[in-house]
């Protein structure tokens, strides 16, 4: 299958420019991140708070920091030397860039002189690095890759060829279609938004979604999984709506429901007992149906369900 331009451009380019208007200041910014992800861009940097359940404070008091997918995540102002050896992938916004001290501009004077690639990804076409003349995408050396929405229709389309769908109706967030697709591979049930994908997620321990709410809801001094206090759970509710297009209300139920899963069962989201369910065997055994070798969609896919094995 031909690669989409679009995939070409991004990763021929030195810079270039992603920009998600998503409507909603401040959030759901990271629904991108898989996308690219898989595009094979491997490190990032983007608010540490994003990460965080905590808050409360400034860095570095964020110190437990939660995500899915297996990159590299590295703090803006602590880049060393050697990541600009290697292709870069920055989320942030004209808030972060005009009112913070964790402007990026300094990355770009570096990519623009090193065969590496940057992407850019912010939450406005206009934006312009601090002390800029222009936005961002109107510099010469900058490939304008426009809107996410352009990005994620490719990537719609390579799925399709696949064999496989974006079963959710409201969310473009790669990876939680991902997992609506594995479930139902596994259980034959099809899953339409990302409210029904959270809702079966507690009794679903073969999706790699279930693995972050082991970490976040695991204590290191305490067997199986513990409730979160009432400030972490409002945090639960930001971490979530940085990455599913929720409002505060959806986002504050869903982190509710899923802590009343742990207060109820105290094995729910406990990494050693998912790996012990017959549900996990059963979802090993059903990616034998896979053909890992047809795709990149089917490797990773594979990969998943066998990863409790």
């Amino acid at each position: 299958m031909t690669e989409p331009s679009t995939f070409k451009r991004l990763r021929n380019a030195d810079i270039a420019t992603i920009h998600d208007d998503t409507g909603e200041i401040y959030w759901w910014m990271l629904r991108s991140l898989p996308a690219i992800n898989y595009l094979g861009f491997q490190t990032f940097t983007y608010p540490t708070s994003w990460r965080s359940l905590n808050t409360g404070g400034e860095f570095p008091s964020y110190t437990d920091q939660y995500d899915y997918l297996d990159y590299d995540y590295k703090v803006l102002g602590q880049l060393e030397e050697n990541v600009f050896r290697d292709d870069l992938v920055v989320v942030t916004s004209d808030y972060y860039e005009g009112e913070t001290q964790y402007s990026i501009d300094h990355l770009i004077s570096r990519y623009a002189a090193r065969p590496e690639t940057l992407i850019v990804v912010t939450d406005s076409s206009r934006f312009t690095p601090r002390g800029g003349q222009r936005p961002l995408y109107q510099e010469q050396f900058v490939e304008n890759v426009g809107s996410y929405d352009r990005l994620y229709t490719a990537l719609e389309s390579a799925y399709e060829s696949a064999g496989w769908d974006l079963p959710l109706l409201d969310t473009k967030n790669l990876f939680l279609h991902d997992n609506a697709n594995l479930y139902e591979f596994v259980t034959g049930e099809e899953l339409g938004d990302t409210e029904s994908l959270f809702d079966v997620l507690p009794d679903a321990p073969f999706l790699p979604l279930y693995d972050v709410f082991g970490e976040i809801f695991a204590r290191p001094d305490e067997y199986g999984s513990v409730p979160l206090d009432g400030e972490d759970v409002t945090g639960l509710e930001r971490w979530l709506r940085r990455r599913v297009e929720w409002d505060r209300d959806t986002a504050s139920k869903i982190a509710r429901s899923l802590n009343r899963a742990v207060s109820g069962e105290g094995q729910t989201f406990d990494p050693s007992h998912a790996a012990r369910t017959p549900v996990v065997k059963e979802a090993a055994d059903k990616a034998t149906e896979i053909d890992a070798e047809k795709s990149s969609i089917n490797k990773r896919y594979y990969a998943w369900l066998q990863h409790n094995r």
